[in-house]
């Protein structure tokens, strides 16, 4: 079974998929670990019950709330220039605050890996797995703080159709 962190990055490394991921994160709120996660989770097969997935979810949640969201923020903050600075200084923090942006994301990722390793079993065929991975998108879409309203819940550019839009992705040329 591949790691979940490897996993993420060789998917991460498309940019038809980056682009949507970063859709669903900064339109909608989402959180690009916990996708890569449901993505994962129907790669490999994995089944979890509502419970479960929520259980998981709440796992992780302090981690990405105190470290790796306030670590973006400031990421996104240092991409402007900002007067009075040197530019050079600037662009050179805002590198080494993505690094620690992506380590807070492997950790993450690695602690939604052992939980969900923990409770799973393989699903029998690939028409479940599609709905699994949808479920687990739904389950994640419902644990941002502040739910968004959507005009076009069923279009191509609202959070569902960008997700399957990413799972087809995932299954025609992921890892």
């Amino acid at each position: 079974m591949q790691p979940l962190w490897d996993y993420a990055r060789a998917l991460y490394a498309n940019p038809e998929v980056q682009t949507k991921l970063l859709a669903l994160q900064d339109r909608f709120r989402l959180d690009v670990d916990l996708i890569l996660w449901a993505l994962w989770c129907h790669r490999q097969g994995l089944r979890l019950s509502n419970e479960e997935a929520t259980e998981i979810i709440r796992s992780v949640e302090p981690m990405a709330a105190h470290a790796t969201q306030p670590l973006r923020e400031v990421r996104r903050y240092l991409s402007t220039p900002r007067k009075g600075f040197p530019e050079t200084d600037q662009q050179a923090l805002r590198q080494r605050v993505l690094e620690l942006e992506i380590a807070s994301e492997e950790l993450v990722l690695k602690r939604l890996e052992a939980a969900t390793r923990a409770v799973t079993h393989q699903a029998s065929d690939l028409s479940r797995q599609a709905t699994s991975a949808e479920q687990l998108f739904s389950i994640v879409r419902s644990s941002i703080d502040m739910p968004t309203v959507i005009a076009d819940e069923g279009g191509p550019f609202c959070p569902l159709g960008l997700f399957r839009d990413l799972l087809k992705l995932a299954e025609d040329h992921g890892p």
